[in-house]
């Protein structure tokens, strides 16, 4: 048994379409019932990324004692539960799981990793499986990755994600999905309701891809020239698309290895009006990427060439970089999996 000093259960209940009471009022009661032993358990109420990142803060620096922070809400949730467990000190080294340990629900629309770490669609099927395996004391290590986004005047901010970073005409997408949101909320309800939010979401993604790919055909301008930096090099090229991750994601083509603190980053080369709508089959343009493995210590730097800022995304949040943005490895956070993890698991670790 992981010696808990303290326990936080974070809900986005704006997460996806909203959460119902029903579903938050037994994850709550299981929470506290399960870890009622310890001192200090709390459940909040989140509405915002902002509003969990600050509260993970308060709650990881208020004690120096072992401390589980579990996700209730999508990727940008759990985006936001690792930046507030990181820190805004780039040189501080994360904390390792002795310190704290990371847990995810499927309560969002975009629920990557917590998928990956065997988390089941049902919230509260999902707690009872993180309990279990938090009690035999096994852990999954994830990579964090780190971005330094710089916002005119000199001045830069630090962000963190756990998933999946998005650049060029791919890193629109979730720019785009939330002005559809805020435009149409309604029918973004009803659809949710009938299809559930994660397949909504594939249906979203690939539909702004599709408009993404054409338009940026029609105005080959769109896609941005850049300049890689990265181990003394420099390459410069006019992005069609690119993407950060540290593992497989089925829905894209790029298979990086796994390894805690290692990323791969993939750059799309615009190569004309066809390579754009090639990326509606996605495996075509695998000849023609750029690949760059990011391993401890090492970053890579993107230089706007012909614009002052792009939009991209990091874990569904979308975020925008004005004349340069890089890409680094912040460490590793382990994280309790799920169960439905079909891992091995070797000396109570699993891998």
């Amino acid at each position: 048994m992981f010696p808990i000093g303290r326990a936080l259960l974070v809900i986005n209940r704006t997460s996806g379409a909203g959460q119902r009471g029903v579903v938050t009022e037994k994850l709550t009661s299981m929470f506290q019932e399960a870890l009622e032993h310890l001192n200090d358990v709390r459940v909040e109420m989140v509405d915002t990324h902002m509003a969990t990142r600050a509260c993970v803060d308060r709650f990881i620096r208020s004690s120096e004692a072992p401390t589980v922070v579990v996700a209730g809400g999508g990727g940008g949730t759990l985006r936001a539960v690792v930046e507030g467990i990181c820190g805004e000190d780039p040189s501080k080294p994360l904390p390792g799981k002795e310190r704290v340990r990371v847990g995810a629900l499927r309560m969002g629309s975009g629920n990557v990793l917590a998928k990956r770490l065997g988390a089941p669609r049902d919230p509260v099927t999902g707690l009872r499986g993180l309990l279990e395996n938090l009690a035999a004391g096994l852990t999954a290590p994830c990579c964090v990755m780190r971005c330094e986004i710089w916002k005119g005047k000199g001045l830069s901010e630090v962000h963190h994600a756990a998933t999946l970073g998005g650049l060029g005409q791919f890193g629109r997408i979730p720019g785009d999905l939330a002005r559809w949101h805020v435009r149409l909320p309604r029918l973004h309800r009803s659809f949710a309701g009938s299809l559930g939010l994660e397949r909504l979401t594939n249906l979203e993604y690939t539909v702004a891809l599709f408009l993404r790919a054409v338009s940026c055909a029609l105005s080959t301008k769109s896609a941005e020239t850049i300049e890689v930096h990265f181990r003394n090099q420099k390459t410069r090229l006019q992005l069609l698309s690119g993407v950060a991750m540290a593992f497989p994601i089925k829905a894209l083509p790029f298979r990086p290895s796994v390894r805690p603190e290692a990323i791969s980053i993939y750059l799309v080369p615009f190569k004309g009006r066809l390579s754009s709508l090639r990326q509606l089959y996605p495996r075509s343009l695998i000849p023609h990427t750029l690949c760059h493995r990011l391993e401890s210590n090492e970053q890579l730097e993107i230089h706007l060439i012909d614009r002052d800022c792009i939009d991209f995304f990091l874990d569904e949040d979308p975020l925008t970089a004005c004349c340069r943005l890089s890409f680094g490895v912040a460490g590793s956070l382990a994280f309790i999996p799920g169960s439905d993890y079909r891992a091995r698991t070797q000396e109570g670790t699993a891998v």
